[in-house]
């Protein structure tokens, strides 16, 4: 039986395009990286980087059919700029939940990422 959570990982087509952005624009703390394997630790979770499984039959080896993360900010306007201006994207605008504000994200090879600002409201983004 599933105990809990353990690593979630997902295909990059550029290791260190993809380390860059988890670290340096995400902020999330390396643990291993090497150009086959890379993780991150996320509180009690465990995120890995895989570079594309390119002789695996589908899903597996496509591009950008991995997770959706969900991720915890207290400045998503801040986190929001920081994407705009690296190698990933966003998707949209914000978007107002019962926990708060969220915004969609994709990293430099389209995996999506969601990041909520809990306790927000729209009128915090106008």
């Amino acid at each position: 039986m599933v105990k809990g959570p353990h690593t979630t990982w997902c295909q990059v087509s550029d290791m260190d395009r993809s380390v860059v952005f988890y670290r340096d624009v995400l902020g999330l703390t390396p643990g291993h990286l090497s150009p086959y394997w890379s993780d991150f630790q996320v509180g009690p979770v465990k995120i890995g980087l895989h570079p594309r499984l390119a002789s695996s039959p589908d899903p597996l080896g496509i591009e950008g059919k991995g997770w959706y993360l969900g991720f915890e900010t207290d400045d998503l306007r801040s986190l929001r700029s920081q994407v705009e201006e690296s190698e990933g994207g966003v998707v949209g605008g914000y978007h107002e939940t019962p926990g708060g504000v969220v915004a969609t994200f994709v990293d430099p090879d389209g995996n999506p990422i969601q990041v909520v600002q809990p306790g927000s409201r729209m009128s915090d983004f106008e």
